[in-house]
């Protein structure tokens, strides 16, 4: 705080902002001219200014918007200079500066008839609560599943309740420009706390990071507090343990069951897709009868996004897959066939939900006949299982990493192939898929 005397002669006291402040978007500093060229005048009009634009920054808190903090300023320095004599200083301005940058405010006193506008805007004041509406609406506008839409939701409102319970005020009142990196630290301290795995905690905090990065292009704070926040070194044990694959002697107990052999066409097909074909459960779930096409002389599954309701994971997923010659054998043209004549979808699963989930039901119906059969819940292979099975087959027959992607519809592994090569024809693939044989 100190007084000061611009180019024009006028004497102005000048006030810097703290850094916590700035760092939230309030000005760097507020200039008030005290209307005045002699300085024994200035210091005495310096000491109410002063004092009155200490107490007003002093009462800045998280609830604060910037824009009325300079509205009131100006308001009440106003109604202050009021008193003071004007003289022939019909120049002089309350500035207040961001940076480099000048914020001009209407000096209702000397400048009635001259309206004056913000060179710099500063940032909003939001709260946490209000800004993940905004990007959760944000994000329904875009090309985005309900599903990941859903998870992102889940997982920044997981940060703000952990934020919110770390303090005695409410969630509501939690502003994103108060998060700073020490507050992304300790959340991610008690995410690797609460037993996820590796993958889990790396998607939350990715979540939060895609949250925090909107908040930044809105202008909402400065920086993003988990720009370098990462959950730290990946676990040693094997990617193919993160999830279990069916053995055996489960398959057996499985497709030999009774409750099995009594289960509609749809449930029984769509198991032996995913075992045979590598599909995801959604994948297979959601095909239409004409999703079956001859391709090369070769009757594959088209797995594809372009019929109503059909959703897929990523650019990656839509393929073509050979069908296995066991599934053939077994009459699966024939069960198509049929169908084609009377419905559009292949089978009569629905998507369920507000994320229109094409899998619940089958998975509901797994498990039920898991439970069934004597398979525990928690210690038994789950329906993407099946899929994982398909894939380590493959991999315990040394196929090609890049043929294997291709099948089941993952980022070509190998960039090379992935930048230059092509889809390698279904004849080709056919005779890879046809070496997988379960016995069961």
């Amino acid at each position: 705080m100190y007084l000061y005397r611009a180019p024009n002669n006028v004497y102005f006291t000048r006030i810097c902002l703290a850094k916590s402040l700035r760092d939230k978007g309030f000005p760097f500093d507020v200039k008030v001219s005290l209307l005045t060229h002699d300085r024994a005048e200035a210091v005495i009009r310096n000491i109410d200014v002063a004092g009155t634009l200490k107490k007003i920054i002093k009462s800045i808190d998280h609830q604060t918007r910037i824009n009325d903090f300079i509205r009131y300023v100006d308001e009440v320095i106003n109604n202050l200079r009021a008193q003071f004599d004007a003289d022939d200083d019909t120049d002089a301005i309350i500035n207040v500066t961001q940076k480099r940058y000048s914020i001009p405010i209407r000096d209702t006193k000397l400048s009635e008839h001259r309206e004056t506008t913000a060179v710099a805007q500063a940032k909003p004041v939001i709260g946490l609560n209000e800004a993940l509406s905004a990007f959760i609406i944000s994000k329904q506008k875009s090309a985005i599943r309900p599903l990941s839409i859903k998870q992102l939701e889940q997982r920044i409102r997981h940060f703000i309740d952990a934020v919110s319970s770390k303090s005695t005020s409410k969630a509501e009142s939690k502003c994103v420009h108060d998060m700073t990196s020490a507050d992304a630290m300790r959340y991610r301290d008690t995410l690797l706390t609460q037993g996820r795995s590796y993958k889990s905690n790396k998607e939350y905090l990715a979540a939060i990071f895609q949250f925090f990065k909107w908040c930044q292009l809105m202008n909402y704070c400065r920086r993003n507090p988990f720009e370098s926040v990462t959950v730290g070194q990946k676990p040693k044990a094997k990617a193919n343990q993160g999830r279990n694959r069916w053995t055996a002697s489960e398959l057996k107990k499985l497709i030999r069951s009774t409750p099995f052999n009594d289960s509609t066409a749809d449930f029984k097909w769509v198991t032996r897709l995913m075992l045979y074909g590598g599909l995801r459960p959604s994948e297979a779930c959601q095909l239409k009868s004409a999703d079956i096409k001859l391709i090369d002389g070769i009757q594959c599954i088209s797995v594809d996004d372009s019929g109503a309701g059909q959703r897929l994971k990523n650019i990656n997923a839509k393929r073509y897959v050979p069908i296995h010659q066991r599934l053939l054998e077994q009459g699966f043209i024939e069960f198509v066939d049929q169908r084609k004549t009377t419905h559009t979808q292949l089978f009569d699963y629905k998507p369920v939900g507000i994320i229109e989930d094409w899998s619940k039901t089958y998975c509901k119906q797994l498990a039920k006949l898991q439970n069934g059969i004597g398979m525990q819940a928690n210690q038994r292979p789950t329906a993407y299982g099946l899929r994982h099975t398909f894939i380590d087959e493959m991999k315990q027959l040394n196929i090609s990493e890049h043929i294997v992607a291709q099948i089941v519809g993952h980022a070509n592994p190998n960039i090379t192939y992935s930048r230059y090569g092509k889809d390698v024809m279904v004849a080709a693939l056919l005779k890879d898929i046809d070496r997988i044989e379960y016995q069961i």
